[in-house]
């Protein structure tokens, strides 16, 4: 491997230095901002109460509400204990009992520190009211009233999964009635509907996993928790400019919106018409210690007139529960979107089925990790097979090419063009050794992703790993975690670098011992399910260079030049 290959191995080494670098430059500015973060949400905090007390006219006009004591029901189905008050006339948690929180023997919750419930209507983003209605159950339907002063009857109804199974054991069905019982007609300004607040898993999780998606015309729009930040040149360069309290779009034809974490999402969806807008704001939180931020949303709808006896009904689904692909998948108006897999879609997709597929096999995720890994490295056998061969050629015309190298290091295009020669005189590629290295890479991705917000690994224990979905750490010596995986999956590259056949110079094989040391950052703090398809894929690896290592491979002649043979 010359020239060509060590720039496509560097392309490839930039790849990843590039995704790491972006990633821990922003945990870095996340966690170097936060102390300020903490004085300037309490400032703000400070001036919205001052105005509350303070403003006697404000802009619109607004319905005074007196205080009324909060009630609260809670209703359960097998999977979901959903919590309505009465203040908003929504959802104030949602508690998912077949999903663990942080905690051994914790369930996981949503919306806890939401300002509103989930279906709150509300005037706009700065609207904290939370309305009184009355609330009633109906069997499997919690239905809210409320009066206005104007004669408009605002009418809410919740009513709850019956059939366990698929998305619809996380959805709920949403009406939300509108009735003019005044003597003249209405007009309703354009209002929001609460989508709900969502907060990080655990004090540890990476900041960009936590955010706000919506979806219009097939194309969903992703924000998380950092976009409030003031944006820097570069990252850690001079400031662009100041940090963000409110995140606002207008846009027709929205058809969701939802906040969402590692592995739990909240997602309001319209199921007859569009929203015009969406507005999201962060909440600042301590958790295990930590300070980190949470998110809520809401959905911005049009508004419209009634004559005296109308009546107008806008239909929402509420689907609170895990980030399945599958379950979102089904909801029919492209909420799976809010995975996020990005340019590796396609991949993860396949990864991700292909797992589930043979978890219902072999019942253990790890396992269905391990065979699929096997699956993967027998599809790539004949390449890694063919490129070791070609590496085995360019080992045995590496003297040739060292001294190629030193007759014309003075004259570098010299000795570019006479290795093309060399190259086609004995009939070597000198980028076949790099092929399985380059279609890894987006394997490689493609599991950093999926695995990143598979919510079906969480829990998954597999020998001394407890949790598939988190690293797997045995100890901490001097406050420095011990993840035994990525160790492994280093210790195993490099026994199949030394093992690989040496076909470049000795600066190329520099380069190629870094690759362990990018790959341990990548991983070590990551999901240990990651780790683990490294480590058995390396495993692989070298079990087929160690079959091939007796393997007679013929050395490199010059080419014949001629007419080709009969």
């Amino acid at each position: 491997m010359d020239r060509k290959g060590i720039i496509a191995v560097i392309l490839s080494v930039i790849g990843l230095v590039w995704w790491y670098t972006k990633t821990q430059n922003e945990i870095a500015q996340y966690q170097a901002q936060l102390a300020q973060k903490r004085k300037q949400a309490a400032a703000e905090a400070a001036a919205k109460t001052a105005e509350g007390s303070s403003q006697t006219a404000p802009a619109a006009p607004v319905e005074p509400t007196q205080a009324v004591a909060e009630e609260t029901v809670e209703v359960s189905t097998p999977s979901v204990k959903y919590t309505f008050t009465n203040l908003g006339g929504g959802i104030k948690k949602v508690e998912l009992l077949k999903h663990q929180g942080y905690e051994e023997g914790s369930t996981m919750f949503l919306n806890v520190e939401g300002k509103h419930p989930i279906g709150a209507l509300l005037e706009g983003a700065r609207d904290r009211q939370n309305e009184p209605y009355t609330m009633k159950v109906e069997g499997n339907r919690v239905v809210f009233e409320r009066m206005n002063a104007n004669g408009l009857l605002v009418t809410k109804t919740f009513t709850l999964p019956t059939e366990m199974k698929g998305a619809k054991e996380y959805t709920v069905e949403l009406d939300v009635a509108f009735t003019n019982r005044s003597g003249a007609p209405l007009e309703k300004i354009e209002y929001s509907v609460f989508a709900g607040e969502i907060q990080p898993i655990f004090g540890g999780e990476f900041p960009y996993y936590t955010g706000l998606d919506w979806y219009r015309k097939g194309k969903a729009t992703y924000i998380d928790v950092h976009w409030f930040d003031p944006s820097r040149w570069f990252f850690i360069g001079p400031q662009r400019s100041p940090a963000k309290s409110l995140y606002e779009e207008s846009a027709g034809d929205i058809s969701w919106l939802g906040v969402r974490n590692q592995y739990f999402t909240s997602i309001l969806s319209v199921q007859d018409g569009k929203g015009i807008g969406v507005w999201g704001e962060r909440i600042p939180l301590k958790m295990n210690g930590k300070e980190v931020y949470g998110i809520e949303a809401a959905l911005r709808m049009p508004g419209f007139k009634l004559t005296p006896g109308q009546a107008v009904t806008q239909k929402f689904t509420i689907f609170a529960g895990p980030k399945e692909y599958t379950l979102l998948k089904k909801l029919g108006q492209g909420q799976q979107e809010i995975m996020n897999f990005g340019i590796f879609k396609l991949v993860c997709i396949l990864l991700l089925n292909s797992m589930t597929w043979l978890k219902g096999w072999v019942n253990s995720y790890a396992l269905a990790i391990i065979v699929l890994t096997f699956i993967v490295r027998g599809l790539l056998w004949p390449i890694q097979g063919k490129a070791t061969r070609s590496m085995k050629k360019m080992q045995a015309v590496q003297p040739k090419m060292m001294e190629l190298r030193d007759k014309y290091k003075d004259d570098p295009a010299r000795m570019n063009q006479e290795m093309m020669k060399l190259y086609k005189q004995y009939g070597v590629n000198p980028l076949a050794g790099c092929l399985p290295m380059l279609i890894q890479i987006p394997i490689f991705f493609g599991f950093y992703t999926m695995l990143g917000t598979a919510v079906e690994l969480r829990n998954s224990s597999f020998l001394w790993v407890k949790d598939l979905s988190h690293p797997d750490t045995v100890a901490y010596l001097f406050g420095f975690p011990i993840n035994v995986l990525p160790l492994l999956m280093a210790a195993t590259m490099i026994w199949q670098i030394r093992l690989t056949p040496k076909s470049g110079d000795p600066a190329q094989q520099k380069l190629f011992m870094l690759m362990p040391i990018i790959f341990v950052v990548f991983t070590y703090q990551f999901a240990s399910a990651l780790a683990l398809y490294y480590t058995v894929q390396n495993i692989l690896s070298i079990i087929q260079l160690y079959l091939m290592r007796n393997e007679n491979v013929p050395a490199p002649v010059p080419v014949r030049k001629g007419k080709k043979g009969r």
